[in-house]
C-alpha cells in the first residue's frame, strides 16, 4: 500500500488494514469485515495510539488469535520501520501501534505547511459526479425544525462530498402538484391573492392552516350530520369530540389573524362543494391551465422566497438548481414514465388504477442487497395514477430521479429524505429496475433522517400549530447575545451582533448534525448554546483562543527550527497532536460513509484536549525557541483543523468571541 504524505495518520490506518487483508490472500481467505472498520484506538494509551484486534480474523484464518497477530505484528513493523512512524506490538490477540510522536509531527505539519487552508482534503481514487437533493418542503407553510435537520444534513453531506474531490450538485425540489399545494391556492383563491404582509412564507402557513382547518371542519360536521340521521349514537359523540378540537384549533387561527380569518371562511361558506373544487384545481394545474397556474406559481414563489431568505440568508445554505414538479409533468416526462410502464412486464391494475408490481422483482436477492430490503419486508404494488387522470407524488418522483442523473449526468444522486418516507424511496428504485434502469436505481440513495422535536411542542402545520426555524434562529442569535456580551463586554455592538448571529446559527447547525441521522431527537436550546460542552460555541471559543494566541506571537514557526522531538511530551501535548493529525482521515471517513457526526465528535475531542493543554503548557513564555515553535505550529494546526471541521459542518469560525 503507498503512503500518501497528505494523510499521514490515515496511512497509517491504511497500513494496518491492508497488512490483514494481504495475511488473510496468502490464506485464500477473504474477510467478511472490511478491516479498516476493525482499527480503533486503545481504551487506554499506554497500549498504545492505534490497535487491531487479531482474534476477529484468526478463526477464518485457521489460526489461534495470538499466531495471527504475531504474523500480522511483523507485517506492520516491515511497513512501519521504512517510514519511522511507529512500532506494532501483541497484547493478548490485539496488534498495538505506537506511534513515533516526532516523526508524525514532522511529516503532519509539512504537509499542512504545503497544502494550506486545503489540508484535511485528501481526493477519493476516483471523482464522482454527486446530486444531493435536500430540503424539498413543501411550499404551503415556512420551514420548521424538521426541515431545519434536513437541510443541514445536506448541506454538510455536500461539503464533505466536495471535499472528498467529488463534483456536487446542489438541488431543491419545488413539490407545487399535491394537493395541500391546491388547499393553499383554493384558500388564496377565497380570498382575491392579498398581499403577503410580513415574510410570504409564514403568511402563506397562516392562510393554508386556515383553509384545511376549515375544510376539516366543515367535512367532520358533514359526518356528524349523517351519523345522527343514522342513529349512530356512539359514533357521534366521538366525531364531536374531534369536532369541538377543531373549533378550538380554528379559535386560536383567528386570534392569530380575525381578517384574515373570516374572509376565508365567509368565502368558504358561499362554495356549495369546496372538495370538488379542490379536485377540479388539481387537474387544470397539471394541465396547465393558464389560469390556474398563475394562481399556483404566485403562491409557490411567495412561499419559496420565504424559504430562500432563511436558508440562503440566514443559514448561509444553497442550491445550484430548484426543480419544479409541475415542470417534469409539463415536459411529458412523465407521460413518458408511464408509457414506459405500460409496455413492462410487471404492469398491473391495483384497486382500479394502473401500477407496478414488485412480487417477481423483490425476490431477487442481489436487488434486496443492494437497495437493503429487509427479507421479511414485502413490497405492495406502485401505483402510478389515481381515477381521475392525475398523477401520484411517487410516478413523478420516477421521472425527477431520472432527470437528476441525465441533467448532471450524474454517478449518484442522494435523496435527503425523512425515514418516514421509507417506503416510497423503495418503491421508486424498485420502479427504475422494472423499467430498464438499473444502474440509476442501485446509485439512487436514500439517506433517511428521523424526526426532530422540541420539547412540550406538538407541531401541526395543518392547524398553523409549529415552532419555525426563523423563531428558533431569532431565539438562538438572541440568547447568544446574551452570552457573547458576558465575555466581552468591551465589542462594539456590531461586532456583538455579528458574533451573536455567528454564535447562535451555529449552535442550532452543530446540535442538529451532533446526533447520527438514523437517529431520533429532541433539539434544545440550552444544551446546543452551552459554552462549557461539546456544542459549537465550544469549539467556536477553543478555535478564538487558538486565533488569538497566533495573533499575538512574534514568529512564524514556518520559517525553521521548530524541535519535532517536543511532540513526545507532555502526554497531553501529545494526545492533541495525535488528535489532530486525524482529520484528515476523520474528513475522508465521514465523506465515504456519509456520516457528518463524525466530524461533530472529532471537533469536541480536539476541542476537549486543547482547552486542558494550553494555560497548562504556556506557548508564548515558553523559553526555549524550538518548544515554543513547535508549541505555535500546534496551536496553528489546531486553529485550523477546527475551522476547516466547522466549514464542513457549514458553521463559520470566528477570530474573536
Amino acid at each position: 500500500m503507498s503512503f500518501d504524505w497528505r494523510d499521514p495518520y490515515g496511512s497509517i490506518v491504511r497500513i494496518m488494514a491492508s497488512s490483514a487483508s494481504s495475511l488473510a490472500e496468502e490464506k485464500g481467505v477473504k474477510l467478511e469485515e472490511n478491516p479498516e472498520y476493525l482499527v480503533s484506538e486503545p481504551p487506554r494509551p499506554e497500549y498504545g495510539d492505534l490497535s487491531f484486534p487479531a482474534f476477529r480474523i484468526a478463526r477464518p484464518l485457521g489460526m489461534k488469535s495470538m499466531e495471527a497477530a504475531s504474523l500480522l505484528a511483523e507485517r506492520i513493523n516491515d511497513a512501519l520501520k521504512r517510514l519511522s512512524l511507529g512500532l506494532a506490538s501483541v497484547m493478548g490477540g490485539y496488534v498495538n501501534v505506537r506511534l513515533e510522536a516526532p516523526r508524525l509531527a514532522s511529516m503532519t505539519m509539512e504537509a499542512y505547511r504545503r497544502l494550506g487552508e486545503r489540508f484535511g482534503e485528501v481526493p477519493a481514487e476516483r471523482s464522482l459526479r454527486i446530486v444531493v437533493e435536500h430540503t424539498s418542503a413543501n411550499p404551503i407553510h415556512p420551514l420548521h425544525i424538521g426541515h431545519a435537520r434536513n437541510a443541514v444534513l445536506g448541506d454538510s453531506l455536500a461539503r464533505l462530498l466536495e471535499a472528498r474531490g467529488h463534483v456536487v450538485q446542489r438541488r431543491f425540489y419545488v413539490d407545487d402538484m399535491g394537493r395541500q399545494v391546491a388547499v393553499l391556492a383554493y384558500g388564496l383563491r377565497l380570498l382575491g391573492f392579498m398581499k403577503p404582509e410580513g415574510k410570504p412564507d409564514h403568511w402563506i402557513g397562516l392562510v393554508y392552516a386556515i383553509t384545511h382547518t376549515l375544510l376539516d371542519i366543515r367535512k367532520l360536521k358533514d359526518i356528524v350530520d349523517e351519523l345522527r340521521r343514522n342513529g349512530r349514537d356512539e359514533e357521534t359523540r366521538g366525531k364531536i369530540r374531534e369536532l369541538d378540537e377543531l373549533v378550538a384549533d380554528a379559535s386560536e387561527l383567528r386570534e392569530k389573524e380575525p381578517g384574515l380569518f373570516d374572509r376565508i371562511a365567509d368565502a368558504m361558506a358561499k362554495d356549495p362543494s369546496p372538495e370538488r373544487n379542490i379536485s377540479r384545481l388539481m387537474v387544470l394545474y397539471e394541465q396547465g391551465d393558464p389560469e390556474v397556474k398563475k394562481l399556483f406559481r404566485e403562491a409557490v414563489e411567495k412561499c419559496i422566497e420565504g424559504f430562500r431568505e432563511t436558508l440562503e440568508d440566514r443559514m448561509g445554505i444553497r442550491f445550484d438548481k430548484w426543480d419544479w414538479e409541475s415542470d417534469l409533468s409539463w415536459s411529458g416526462m412523465v407521460g413518458r414514465i408511464i408509457e414506459e410502464a405500460r409496455r413492462s412486464p410487471y404492469y398491473t391494475t391495483y384497486k382500479g388504477s394502473e401500477a407496478l408490481d414488485f412480487s417477481e422483482i423483490q425476490r431477487d436477492p442481489e436487488i434486496r442487497e443492494k437497495l437493503r430490503i429487509p427479507s421479511s419486508y414485502d413490497i405492495p404494488p406502485l401505483i402510478l395514477r389515481r381515477s381521475d387522470g392525475t398523477t401520484l407524488y411517487t410516478t413523478r418522483d420516477i421521472a425527477y430521479s431520472l432527470y437528476k442523473f441525465r441533467d448532471f449526468n450524474a454517478d449518484k444522486v442522494i435523496n435527503v429524505i425523512a425515514a418516514e418516507q421509507r417506503l416510497p424511496q423503495i418503491q421508486i428504485r424498485l420502479a427504475l429496475i422494472a423499467l430498464g434502469y438499473r444502474r440509476e436505481a442501485f446509485n439512487l440513495i436514500h439517506y433517511a433522517h428521523e424526526m426532530v422535536s422540541l420539547p412540550g411542542v406538538r407541531m401541526s402545520g395543518r392547524r398553523g400549530r409549529y415552532v419555525s426555524l426563523d423563531q428558533l434562529l431569532d431565539a438562538a442569535v438572541e440568547r447568544a447575545r446574551i452570552e457573547v456580551e458576558k465575555r466581552a463586554r468591551s465589542m462594539a455592538p456590531s461586532e456583538a451582533d455579528r458574533a451573536a448571529r455567528i454564535v447562535g446559527v451555529g449552535a442550532v447547525k452543530y446540535a442538529l448534525l451532533s446526533i447520527a441521522a438514523q437517529k431520533p431527537m429532541t433539539f434544545s436550546l440550552e444544551e446546543a448554546l452551552d459554552f462549557e460542552r461539546n456544542s459549537a460555541p465550544y469549539i467556536q471559543y477553543a478555535h478564538a483562543r487558538a486565533a488569538n494566541i497566533l495573533a499575538k506571537a512574534k514568529e512564524d514557526w514556518g520559517e525553521g527550527g521548530v524541535e519535532w522531538e517536543e511532540a513526545s511530551a507532555p502526554p497531553i501535548r501529545r494526545r492533541l497532536l495525535l488528535q489532530a493529525s486525524r482529520t484528515p482521515y476523520i474528513i475522508a471517513k465521514a465523506a465515504d460513509e456519509l456520516r457528518p457526526e463524525l466530524i461533530v465528535s472529532h471537533l469536541g475531542r480536539i476541542a476537549d484536549i486543547f482547552n486542558s493543554w494550553y494555560p497548562l503548557d504556556p506557548v508564548i513564555q515558553e523559553k526555549n525557541r524550538g518548544a515554543r515553535l513547535y508549541k505555535l505550529a500546534l496551536v496553528d494546526l489546531t486553529r485550523h483543523v477546527l475551522a476547516k471541521g466547522l466549514h464542513l459542518l457549514g458553521i463559520e469560525a470566528p477570530e474573536k468571541m
